[in-house]
């Protein structure tokens, strides 16, 4: 490499770290500040987005205009999502509209857990910077967005699929049922709901088509088809309407992405520029980091590069079909070719694929590709121009496939065979990811005999599955992030235990959802035994959930039909389980409150034991001194600090008995609690024993041989 090389290099990684660092600058520029969150403000803002109705809430999403004590520059645009509980049901919120109202400002949280979804990051990506809710809610100015006013008209004409023809016309998916949504990822149509490069493609070609027909049979001077280019003059309207496509669709991120690669493939074949797939794919891959240097943080992004690269390898590494129905074979072929290839991407980002998405994608795709998808904008512009009723008709027309293919895309999405659920496997992630990575080597080796590729098949990826799924016997115990709520599991050698399930809401979200079966899945594991510390919903918010997806589960504990009560002795994996709390006699008496009814459990294995007290209160706390034979019984390596470090519990004496090497608490930020407390801060600090708390670091996790033990916080920079 020589010095004029090594200089352009050198330039480049200096302009790329200036740029991104730009762009750091420029989101903190767009960012709240800090002074504002968690507490209650006034302001006044433009709803950007459609206002997304739930069953108990509306989440709307807009830039703030102004507040009482600062208001924005013009260029300063500071988006935040605000949930509306309760409103004037006369006043119906648009996109456009702008509002006033009095407004709780959060700082967006992400539950940091292996498996759980990073919505902290997600939020940034799209630009909001805050969250929280609103309330006294008053429209200053209605002003419909054309979104907006498309949205409208799609949801009067009443359609059985309106929510298709909504994601494919302005990128919107509030209209899609979760039925839907289930059967299109399942039979691997998911693609096509989001506007990509399949979408904007269609628009340019189809565009650059008619421009091209206008050209050869509009009655056109000589002058003017002398003058000018054709191919240039097609291009170029193709590419504005593809951004008035983008601007439909909000400029979402997906959609930036497949501008910015349209545009660049298109200008290289204006120009004639002559280079190498790999050349195109590294020069697209440059453009669009250009314009978003975060992109590779989104999913899209991985999987339109992952799609892109299989096609220029599959037209490397494999000849062309030849003989009859060659393309038609071509095709089948690369459908086969993408979904092996893009397997272990598929189940990272959806824990599994569809056998069946070859064939599903080979016959619908292009009835949407030349059906759905120009029927479907060719309405959406007669709705702009008061064509409603034209618009109705053509929006009727373009959903008549789905009519009568949805039924058997059902059926497909049920069968047995069709969805391979990976992260379902009892297996480690090392042992799931290796066997696909095998099936894409043996897939792509050059084998000379049939029978050989077969032998291959069946023996590589299985060796792998075997070899790389090997537990190493110890005991670990994961303190997840639950907020203000408790979710621990317990596992070892690919078996595992749950501790309380967290919290639940009415409206639907639920820990045991969003946090608890990501990880289950992230892990491999498949829980076979529960205990419910007592009924608060914060506990045992999950059951109902985790019972139907796990119905192989033991329950034992509140709300189980098998109650805790001390002297009960559990054996699960070679690991046993003490109950101390509560007495029969207590019981009996009535006197326990809600929290003093938890079952206290102490796990054993080996010389390593942890103390789980639940929610119990100091004066069950002496109760329970009371009641063992010696205080030495409640000794524990570690100790789960009870009913999230309230001031009411973790008294003294009990930290005394147990005399923990280190300490846990499950606790999330809210404004009600303030927990921990700081009077059990200073207990626990007065012990001389470290802590660690859920909402500063994330997953704790405790890993034990049964004689020594560590402790780590794997999401505590995140």
């Amino acid at each position: 490499m020589d010095l004029k090389t090594i200089r352009l290099l050198l330039i480049v990684v200096f302009c790329g770290i200036s740029w991104v660092n730009a762009n750091l600058y420029w989101q903190e520029f767009q960012s709240l500040p800090s002074e504002y969150f968690d507490s209650e403000h006034d302001i006044q803002m433009t709803l950007d987005e459609i206002p997304q109705v739930y069953q108990y809430h509306t989440r709307i999403t807009g830039r703030i205009l102004r507040t009482k004590a600062f208001s924005p520059a013009w260029y300063q645009h500071i988006k935040v999502q605000l949930n509306l509980y309760t409103y004037d049901e006369r006043i119906v919120l648009k996109a456009g509209d702008t509002i006033r109202g009095t407004a709780t400002f959060k700082v967006p949280k992400s539950y940091r857990n292996d498996g759980s979804f990073n919505y902290k990051s997600y939020l940034m990506r799209q630009g909001i910077s805050a969250t929280g809710s609103i309330k006294n809610v008053s429209v200053v100015r209605r002003s419909p967005t054309i979104r907006q006013q498309v949205f409208d008209a799609l949801k009067q004409a009443e359609l059985e699929f309106g929510g298709v023809i909504a994601a494919l016309t302005i990128g919107e998916r509030s209209l899609l049922s979760h039925e839907v949504k289930d059967v299109w990822q399942k039979t691997g149509l998911a693609h096509s709901l989001a506007i990509s490069g399949l979408h904007i493609g269609m628009v340019v070609g189809a565009v650059f088509l008619f421009v091209s027909f206008c050209f050869r049979y509009l009655p056109v001077s000589p002058v003017f088809r002398e003058r000018y280019n054709k191919r240039l003059i097609c291009a170029c309207v193709g590419i504005l309407v593809a951004v008035f496509y983008a601007f439909l669709a909000n400029f979402a991120i997906s959609t930036v992405r497949a501008l910015v690669l349209a545009g660049i493939v298109l200008m290289h074949k204006l120009l004639g520029v002559r280079v190498t797939p790999l050349q195109l794919l590294l020069r697209t891959s440059f453009g669009v980091f250009v314009i978003d240097p975060f992109a590779w943080q989104d999913a899209g992004f991985w999987l339109s590069i992952c799609a892109v690269t299989t096609l220029f390898f599959s037209h490397w590494r494999w000849r062309s079909k030849a003989g009859r129905m060659a393309n038609l074979r071509q095709l089948w072929f690369i459908q086969w070719v993408l979904l092996i290839i893009m397997a272990p991407l598929s189940v990272y980002l959806f824990g599994g694929f569809s056998l069946f998405a070859p064939l599903v994608n080979l016959l619908v795709l292009p009835l949407i590709s030349f059906w759905i998808l120009p029927l479907s904008l060719i309405g959406t512009l007669c709705s702009l121009f008061d064509g409603s009723r034209y618009a109705q008709w053509l929006w009727y027309i373009a959903e008549q496939p789905l009519v009568y293919i949805m039924p058997y895309l059902n059926q497909l999405s049920v069968h047995p065979w069709n969805w391979m659920a990976i992260d379902t496997l009892a297996a480690t992630r090392e042992a799931r990811f290796g066997a696909l990575w095998a099936l894409i080597i043996v897939f792509t080796v050059p084998v000379v005999r049939v029978w050989q590729r077969i032998l291959l098949v069946v023996c590589l990826p299985l060796c792998i599955f075997v070899l790389l799924n090997q537990r190493d016997g110890q005991l670990r115990i994961h303190v997840l992030d639950v907020g203000q709520s408790q979710a621990i599991v317990v596992e070892r050698n690919g078996r595992a235990l749950l501790m309380d399930t967290g919290v639940s809401y009415h409206s639907g979200f639920s820990m045991a959802e969003q946090v608890i079966e990501p990880f289950l899945r992230y892990h491999g594991l498949v829980p076979e035994l529960a205990i419910i510390s007592h009924k608060d919903n914060d506990h045992s918010g999950g059951k109902a959930y985790l019972e139907k997806r796990y119905p192989g589960i033991k329950w034992f504990g509140a709300t189980t039909g098998k109650p805790c009560l001390a002297g009960q002795t559990n054996y699960w994996n070679e690991l046993s389980l003490h109950t101390y709390w509560p007495t029969a006699s207590y019981k009996k008496s009535g006197q326990l409150s809600r929290n003093n009814e938890s079952c206290v459990v102490q796990l054993r294995w080996h010389e390593f034991t942890m103390l789980f007290p639940g929610d119990i209160e100091m004066g069950a706390e002496q109760s329970l001194l009371t009641s063992v034979r010696s205080n030495e019984v409640l000794n524990s390596t570690i100790l789960t600090i009870p009913h999230h470090g309230s001031k009411t519990s973790t008294s003294w004496p009990l930290l005394q008995a147990v005399d923990a090497e280190a300490y846990v608490i499950s606790y999330g930020k809210h404004r009600g609690y303030n927990f921990p407390h700081r009077y059990t801060i200073g207990r626990l600090q007065r012990t001389g024993a470290p802590w660690f708390g859920t909402q500063e670091v994330g997953q704790i996790t405790i890993t034990s041989n049964g004689y020594s033990w560590s402790l780590e916080l794997p999401h505590e920079n995140r």
